[in-house]
């Protein structure tokens, strides 16, 4: 059986990725342990303090492999890739020990980190667009710097937005980076993807040390760089509609946390108690169970309704995910 260099160079971007990022994890918790880069996971009894800022290894993993890719498929357009993905994960930096409180700054300010995009879009990408729109020197400038730089800031949000539980982010995205590749074969689009099966196999390393019970979380830093490999991916490859399928859960999620802030304040500006639209961050542990104040975000939602272990609540989100990918698996673009 033939298998093109595309392909052979895919599964070994996703298999020494995955293998560095398995060796490297321990030491890894170590030395940010010892650093005192630890927070508390509030979903479980004790209360333990469990490493945080663990998507560094990811992005470090990335960069070798963005070295070895010179080697095997020397392309400047992996290098635009990742210089995206890491200026998120350095707003995410930003954000984790800033500790911004300006919430439109936090969305809107990584949208000029996505303009390098427009470097790189592959003409199955502009297929996508003439579909719709037609390509008119106005539209293409408006999809250069506008669509699609603002659809990779939209879903690095969603991502990070999407997360809170142990191995909730980095499942979700292992799921749909996996999705987004089985994808690209059907369609026959495989050039240029050894970068994204790097993001894919170390980010699915990580998973087996950050889900429940997590030994590690990935933080601001890692949510944000895998939302923005995984936005520039979909982008990269024309997937926008396909993109907002495997997306949906995080979409709805987005959209009720919206209604939440929208309520609060009106709430505030009328000066009427808030109710279950308080300000709340996290739920509390019950008998071992989880109990959430309200049902305005998506993860939250059937615990609102049937009070269940945390594992299982992930597995939730896990199925809804994993069952809008396979959906957007058959829709063109």
């Amino acid at each position: 059986m033939n298998i093109s260099p595309d392909a052979q160079n895919i599964v070994i971007f996703a298999l020494i990725s995955f293998v560095l990022t398995i060796v490297a994890l321990p030491e890894t918790i170590r030395i940010l342990k010892s650093s005192g880069m630890v927070v508390k996971d509030y979903y479980k009894t004790d209360k333990a303090c469990v490493p945080t800022n663990g998507g560094l290894l990811i992005g470090l993993v990335v960069l070798v492999m963005l070295s070895a890719s010179v080697i095997f498929c020397n392309s400047t357009i992996n290098f635009v890739i990742v210089y995206i993905a890491v200026m998120y994960a350095i707003f995410g930096i930003l954000d984790d020990h800033l500790q911004i409180r300006n919430r439109w700054l936090k969305i809107f300010f990584p949208y000029f980190l996505s303009y390098p995009i427009a470097l790189i879009l592959q003409p199955h990408a502009m297929g996508t667009i003439s579909h719709f729109t037609g390509t008119t020197p106005t539209m293409l400038l408006c999809f250069y710097y506008i669509i699609a730089p603002v659809y990779i800031m939209v879903v690095s949000n969603m991502v990070n937005m999407h997360s809170g539980f142990n191995g909730l982010q980095s499942g979700l995205s292992s799921i749909v980076f996996f999705f987004l590749l089985v994808k690209s074969f059907m369609v026959g689009q495989t050039e240029h993807l050894g970068i994204f099966a790097a993001f894919f196999g170390a980010n699915l390393a990580f998973w087996t040390r950050n889900r429940y019970p997590s030994s590690i979380f990935e933080g601001n830093i890692g949510a944000m760089l895998i939302g923005a490999a995984m936005g520039t991916f979909i982008v990269f490859q024309g997937f926008l509609i396909s993109g907002i399928i495997m997306l949906l859960p995080h979409t709805v999620n987005f959209i009720m946390y919206f209604y939440w802030r929208v309520r609060r304040k009106i709430c505030q500006m009328h000066g009427t108690p808030p109710g279950e639209y308080g300000s709340f961050k996290f739920g509390c542990i019950e008998d071992g169970t989880i109990s959430v104040p309200n049902r305005l975000t998506l993860k939250w939602l059937p615990l609102y309704y049937y009070p269940m272990t945390e594992r299982k609540a992930v597995r939730i989100m896990y199925a809804l995910t994993a069952t809008t990918c396979a959906i957007a698996l058959y829709v063109p673009y």
